[in-house]
């Protein structure tokens, strides 16, 4: 089975990521009026369960399958707010996909799903999630592709090769590892090749079951407004069947899609950066760009958005921080006409992490901001939610570095000043060294819609050395405290960046 977004949500050690409460009368919203996490003692025994269904869409017909929860480590933690102290209630998973916790007395738990803690009142979980493209097997061995065409449009400097399978699910660029790129003024590919296993998802491609390999030329544009921006051109479309670690060959013709369409943005890239020390004081910017593509209607409560091929738009024309009015930009569009037009503005920043003398490491988060073409081209594209203010580690500021916070700290926080958080995702990533590299390796991921979260037991070790990510989210109609996969439009994102902290 590919491996979906619950299963990489679940695995703990994941290494240079780069696409969250205290007692509530402690908490900074005062919104909120039971002390949920003091509900230890309620004389009321209640059972936690949930349900992992996958369902995968794609053009040969969408399907739903349990996900395998038999490996996953489950766990219900309750704290004792007078004693501070977390309660362990076991639980177990099935190959149908449920989770079961019994005899869990009333209260706010953490309920632990590998690395992932839901911080919930709830007792019932939906650990589903929608997935775009077929059932499918990754490549992790290397596995050549080589491509030669005829049919391209005069290449020029700025062009790229996108690749994408609509059936399969399958993505990626061809980057700087590929050979045989096509120099400026070539009309056809000969011989370009690269490692399939490379791509974003290299879902292996079988013709049998309705897979076509699509390779699509991004070609670099001027907007109505002098822009430029890079927009679907002309595509390559041809079976392949793959068989991992064999390598395959690709011969055919690229040919310009009949249907064309418009896009364009008012983009208030001035309002993302005005946010960076509020990611953190030391952040740097690194980039911003807008996107867009389209997907199938069912997508728009995926996990995620089909954030890479195919692209239909794709605008980075400069490295400015300042606004832009595009215009109208026009693309060619080999995509089903039904399918829903969706477009994502991000902006990067980076901050940086070394333990002694070590290479610092250098940690990516950004302020994202996802919807409906439409709603981009309706209203100026600026920032949804942003990120949360005045972080703390127990009662001491995050951003600086700090000791001695012990193995049973708590985070916590402000609102953010722009927009409304609906809820609050936080990773904890430990520091190590490699081969003179500082690294970083997320040990946990808490969701929660309170403002604040204890670590649960194990999360911070004596001797460990730490930095914590706190995403704020918009997300209108979903909770990621019970529905951790489930996702809705419009939905915005901004993280911040803590200081290094050590128990």
């Amino acid at each position: 089975m590919k491996m979906s977004l619950i299963s990489l949500g679940l695995l703990a050690g994941m290494t240079g990521v780069g696409c969250a409460g205290l007692d509530e009368a402690e908490a900074v919203d005062s919104s909120v009026s039971t002390d949920a996490t003091s509900q230890v003692t309620q004389d009321l025994v209640t059972h936690v369960t949930g349900t992992s269904l996958v369902t995968f869409v794609a053009t040969s017909g969408n399907e739903t399958k349990p996900y395998d929860q038999s490996a996953t480590s489950v766990v219900a933690y309750l704290r004792d707010s007078s004693t501070g102290a977390f309660t362990a209630y076991p639980g177990t998973g099935s190959a149908d996909g449920t989770i079961s916790v019994p005899n869990v007395p009333s209260g706010r738990i953490y309920l632990k799903l590998g690395s992932r803690y839901l911080v919930s009142t709830g007792r019932a979980f939906d650990l589903g999630s929608t997935e775009w493209g077929r059932d499918g097997t990754f490549a992790s061995l290397p596995t050549p592709v080589t491509v030669s065409a005829t049919g391209l449009s005069p290449w020029q400097p700025g062009d790229f090769l996108d690749m994408y399978s609509l059936n399969a699910g399958a993505f990626g660029y061809m980057g700087g590892a590929a050979t045989g790129r096509p120099l400026a003024g070539a009309t056809s590919l000969s011989g370009l090749s690269f490692d399939y296993a490379h791509m974003l998802n290299p879902v292996l491609l079988d013709s049998s079951r309705g897979d076509v390999f699509s390779l699509a030329q991004m070609r670099l544009q001027t907007s109505a407004n002098g822009v430029s921006y890079r927009a679907m051109h002309k595509v390559l479309n041809a079976s392949m069947t793959q068989v991992e670690g064999q390598p395959t060959t690709v011969n055919g013709t690229f040919t310009q899609p009949v249907a064309t369409g418009t896009f364009e943005v008012d983009w208030r890239r001035s309002a993302f950066e005005a946010m960076r020390t509020q990611v953190n004081p030391g952040a740097v910017s690194t980039y911003n760009e807008i996107w867009m593509s389209a997907r199938p209607a069912a997508l728009s409560s995926a996990f995620a958005s089909i954030s890479g091929p195919p692209l239909l738009v794709k605008l980075n024309p400069d490295a400015q921080r300042t606004d832009i009015v595009t215009g109208s930009m026009t693309y060619n569009n080999p995509l089903p006409a039904a399918w829903q037009k969706v477009a994502t503005a991000v902006a990067g920043f980076t901050h940086s992490y070394a333990l002694g003398t070590a290479t610092p490491y250098t940690m990516s988060v950004d302020i994202r901001v996802e919807q409906e073409a439409s709603a981009f081209t309706a209203a100026p594209v600026e920032p949804l939610v942003g990120p949360v203010q005045a972080p703390l580690v127990n009662t001491r500021g995050a951003f600086q570095n700090l000791t001695g916070v012990g193995t049973d700290a708590s985070l916590r926080w402000s609102k953010p000043l722009i927009g409304t958080a609906t809820n609050y995702v936080v990773n904890i990533y430990r520091l190590g060294t490699s081969n003179g590299s500082t690294t970083a390796t997320r040990v946990a991921m808490l969701h929660t819609d309170l403002q604040s979260v204890y670590l649960p037991p194990d999360v911070l070790r004596a001797g460990g050395t730490y930095f914590a990510e706190i995403q704020s989210w918009y997300q209108p109609g979903s909770s990621l405290a019970t529905s951790p996969f489930k996702r809705s439009l419009p939905r915005g994102r901004a993280s911040v960046l803590t200081g290094m902290f050590s128990p």
